[in-house]
């Protein structure tokens, strides 16, 4: 059922509503047989116009029929009821673990993909997600911030070409990975999808603080997207393994031996977390912290795959709001982690 709601929210997102309302009212009229339409209004808590729109349509299909005592079921509507009870069953079960998740986080929304990420199909759907739920929050004017990483490059592709007048920018410096997958390059393909302006920052991680202190006062470019990090409106990340993104970002053993004794879990923006949130590192860059979301009024995170649980839970946790975009791979595995079956 929840690989059919994918299916569905990309061809016509208003279908499972449909399906949801027409369900609780066959529910309803099984329960309560023979019903009157104002009563099975009052039940659902639709309007009487909407009930008499689908009951009328599911007469016509033979699931309903009207009576002079009021509203039954036909065998074929008895029949067909058992199998969308499982179906829907599923389906609210997916919905039950993101209200379960966003909870035991504390943040505004979890989005559960149906798919586990073993497959660039399936990873191509959780960029789908989160392209989805990033066009929902953009305006014109907007300033948006995304960060490095295979599954923001994802999100990027799967961004759908609508012009969007927002400027883009890297939410950090660019780290030593494939050049496709750093911010800089993602901004510009977002920016290109939009239509919109970008900029760049052209730093690596690491450096020391005073190297930095000094580009900064020279390069203006780099003031610019520092004013313009603080403008942030929209910000979309990725989350990592901490010691997946030490090796990536060329940390030194000594630090590597301090995550480990720190017990850093997951990454983001340069920042490494344990389990409960506590922040045991920060690479040296310019750009946003994870400090800085609390005045960030859309955050979008994206994740995928069971391995990353403990990366996502430390990380959301230190992050403390926003949508955590995710698949049913890390879903499972952080509901054991945080013990919501």
């Amino acid at each position: 059922m929840k690989d059919l709601s994918e299916v569905y929210q990309r061809i016509a997102p208003e279908l499972m509503r449909i399906v949801e309302e027409r369900y609780l009212l066959l529910n309803h009229i099984s329960y309560a047989q023979p019903i009157g339409r104002r009563m099975l209004a009052t039940l659902s808590k639709l309007s009487e116009r909407v009930v008499r729109s689908h009951v009328e349509i599911m007469k016509d299909n033979g699931l309903v029929a009207f009576t002079q005592q009021g509203m039954v079921l036909t065998e074929e509507g008895k029949r067909i009821l058992p199998e969308l009870n499982s179906s829907m069953h599923e389906f609210n079960k997916i919905s039950e673990l993101e209200s379960k998740i966003k909870k035991a986080l504390q943040i505004d929304e979890v989005i559960i993909a149906g798919t586990d990420s073993d497959t660039p199909k399936d990873r191509k759907e959780l960029g789908f997600k989160a392209a989805k739920t990033l066009q929902r929050v953009l305006r014109s004017g907007t300033v948006l911030a995304v960060s490095g990483g295979s599954t923001m490059a994802i999100m990027a592709e799967s961004l759908p070409p609508k012009k969007c007048d927002v400027t883009v920018i890297p939410a950090r410096g660019g780290i030593g990975e494939r050049v496709e997958y750093q911010a800089n390059v993602i901004a510009s393909v977002i920016a290109e999808k939009l239509g919109s302006s970008y900029r760049m920052i052209h730093l690596p991680d690491g450096l020391s603080q005073e190297s930095l202190n000094i580009l900064m006062n020279m390069e203006p470019q780099i003031k610019e997207v520092m004013e313009l990090g603080n403008q942030t409106e929209v910000l979309i990340f990725g989350i990592g393994e901490a010691m997946h993104m030490a090796a990536q970002r060329h940390i030194s053993d000594k630090q590597r031996t301090t995550l480990r004794n720190k017990r850093a879990v997951g990454e983001a923006l340069g920042y490494y977390c344990d389990v409960a949130g506590n922040i045991v590192y920060a690479t040296n860059n310019v750009g946003i912290a994870l400090s800085n979301v609390v005045n960030i009024p859309h955050v979008i995170a994206v994740a995928g795959g069971a391995e990353k649980a403990k990366a996502i839970v430390g990380v959301m946790r230190a992050c403390g709001k926003g949508t955590l975009i995710i698949d049913e791979g890390a879903a499972e595995a952080m509901s054991a982690l945080l013990h919501l079956s």
